[in-house]
């Protein structure tokens, strides 16, 4: 069978589902790979063909492909009830709009949820993002923020092209029991059962939200975050159940100690509704995102500041462009707007670490040394001068210039008094108040869209835990961020990111990690530029303090060391996973969709084995 010629990105760009079953076709009769790309928000490993991580073209051997030309959504108002619709949706068609895609083909106008605005339907929930493209936010299991309701439920039927080529057209009320196991196997399957080619989602009638943003102390949040609540303030369990769209930002770290609540509500459009949208970093978040970017940079490489310069090809490139879609999007920002920024943050957090407490340290001994034999000391002006020294260097280093004999003094300097000052850096983005805010659901659903993917690449390990264990999961995260009681241990636990609380609907599909019932997701961040690997060095020791509560993973996210261990613990809380994989053996025995992160993570064995 013929198939189309390779694109120069070297992906497969097909355009119709028999081109897509006859790349299907080849691999299987070549015995090569094949993976689909949606938005490419999963970690390379759960994306790709092994040895492959997404950066330049896909190198000879396995097939590659991107449903950019394959993306156009149908939709048909239900005779019964036109209020409500089918909207059939091709597999490459992003959910919002991608500003990542790398082929251009992404726009507001041809999405998902564009297209259903347009003729006055809406999805019933959103996640935080709207990047994806159906197939990718299905097949890893991805969710919203509403316990009430999930995109999960609202698949009625779904169309996939398994490893041998032959297409099965699945519903989910399918009279033949075989036929709708499949479907309930295949809507969440990590590309392992099959391509999926199209989707069929019932939609609801379009909805605006109006909702509320407080950020206060945890000891003062909306929501008892570590018990079982009291009046007026209830437990997180029973919180996210009672909220029609939820999220919560937590700042665990010692002398910070912050939550961010947002939750809104569906009401119907009315007309003159004008939206206020959700600012996630006030009124003037591009320079909000610059400072923050380069801060992270600098504090995830103190041990080596020589890296941070080429690491900041990304931020130099947003200093000159615009943040989609912000309030000072048009605002030229210069280094020297950024530097001021940061300056005047260095300075409030050194002046709140006395002297005499810096006077025993060797790293403080040596920049004071060095800083006096260039004539830059001032013992009275300590806080200035040395938020002054901090800067001059940081300049130095975004124009790689640097030869300063006081850079690693000073990062160890700062390395020494990070725990003591994180409270005053994270307050330049982490401020306490209110914000109300209204919008269309559509924009104001994916309030992380604002957090641009450039200026703040981060990794994540995301672990569902059934939603009865919620304040437990938390008392123990609470313990471990103590630190027993030392500062430095505490914020080695915490690091300097945040960390995401959501609900999540009970799933239908077997390998959704909200298949038990409804899900507490622990979203865990890592800045992408630090130095080091999570996995190695951070991710841990949640997946191994919350083990015995059954927490189940997001699978396009970080995933724990495979093990026997683990294997056997998804086998313990995936009630389905063995016929999964049965399943999945039959339609694919040549295992093209499978790759060595697959067959780590749950077991799958060899062909022929």
């Amino acid at each position: 069978m013929d198939i189309i010629a390779k694109g120069p990105d070297g992906y497969y760009h097909p355009s119709t589902e028999s081109e897509l079953r006859a790349l299907v076709v080849h691999a299987h009769d070549a015995r090569r790979k094949l993976r689909v790309r949606g938005s490419a928000h999963s970690v390379p490993p759960a994306i790709y063909a092994s040895g492959y991580d997404g950066e330049g073209a896909p190198p000879e051997g396995a097939l590659h492909v991107i449903l950019d030309r394959y993306a156009v959504v149908a939709i048909t108002p239900d005779p019964d009830d036109p209020r409500h619709a089918t909207a059939e949706v091709e597999a490459g068609c992003h959910l919002g709009r991608d500003p990542y895609d790398p082929t251009g083909a992404s726009t507001w106008a041809n999405s998902l949820n564009g297209q259903l605005q347009r003729h006055g339907y809406a999805l019933s929930d959103v996640g935080g993002i709207s990047h994806q493209t159906i197939a990718g936010f299905m097949s890893t299991g991805s969710s919203g923020g509403t316990i009430a309701s999930s995109l999960h439920g609202d698949i009625v039927r779904l169309r996939i092209i398994d490893g041998t080529g032959q297409i099965h057209d699945l519903s989910a009320d399918d009279p033949d029991p075989a036929r709708r196991d499949h479907f309930f196997a295949a809507g969440v399957s990590m590309g392992l059962l099959g391509v999926i080619s199209r989707v069929w989602v019932r939609v609801g009638p379009t909805y605006n939200i109006v909702g509320r943003q407080v950020m206060s102390p945890t000891a003062d949040a909306p929501v008892d975050l570590f018990g079982d609540g009291a009046p007026g303030r209830p437990g997180l369990a029973r919180f996210l159940q009672e909220a029609p769209f939820a999220r919560l930002m937590w700042w665990p770290q010692r002398g910070f100690r912050r939550v961010q609540v947002w939750q809104a509500a569906p009401v119907d459009p009315t007309p003159g509704f004008e939206p206020v949208p959700y600012q996630a970093f006030g009124r003037a978040p591009k320079l909000a995102s610059l400072a923050g970017s380069l801060i992270y940079t600098i504090l995830g490489n103190l041990g080596d500041l020589s890296q941070v310069p080429r690491k900041l090809d990304r931020w130099l490139a947003h200093l000159a462009a615009d943040l989609d879609g912000q309030p000072d999007a048009g605002v030229a920002y210069s280094i020297e707007d950024v530097l001021a920024e940061l300056r005047a943050r260095f300075e409030r957090a050194i002046a709140r670490k006395a002297p005499i407490e810096l006077a025993g340290s060797e790293a403080w001994a040596a920049a004071r040394a060095l800083a006096a034999a260039a004539g830059r000391f001032d013992e009275e002006g300590l806080p200035s001068w040395l938020a002054t020294v901090i800067t001059d260097l940081v300049r130095d280093l975004i124009s790689d210039t640097l030869e300063s004999p006081l850079l690693q003094p000073l990062a160890a300097l700062l390395q020494l008094i990070l725990p003591s000052v994180i409270d005053e850096i994270l307050g330049a983005f982490v401020t306490d108040g209110r914000q109300d805010f209204q919008d269309t659901w559509l924009a104001g659903l994916p309030m992380d869209e604002q957090m641009d993917d450039e200026l703040w690449p981060t990794e994540f390990t995301e672990l569902w835990i059934p939603l009865e264990h919620a304040a437990e999961a938390m008392r123990r995260l609470a313990d471990l961020f103590s630190g027993d009681g030392d500062e430095r241990l505490a914020f080695a636990r915490t690091g300097a990111f945040s960390y995401e609380l959501y609900g999540a609907a009970r799933s239908p599909f077997w390998m959704s990690p909200s298949n038990r019932g409804p899900a507490l997701r622990i979203n865990v961040f890592w800045f992408g530029l630090n130095a080091g690997t999570p996995n190695a060095t951070f991710f841990p020791q949640f997946w191994e303090l919350l083990r015995d509560l059954g927490p189940l993973p997001h699978w396009g996210k970080h995933l724990p060391s495979p093990s026997d261990a683990w294997r056997a613990h998804y086998g313990r809380h995936l009630p389905r996973l063995d016929a999964f994989l049965a399943l999945r053996a039959r339609l694919d025995p040549s295992q093209i969709f499978v790759t060595e992160h697959w067959h780590a993570h749950l077991g799958i064995a060899p062909p022929g084995a």
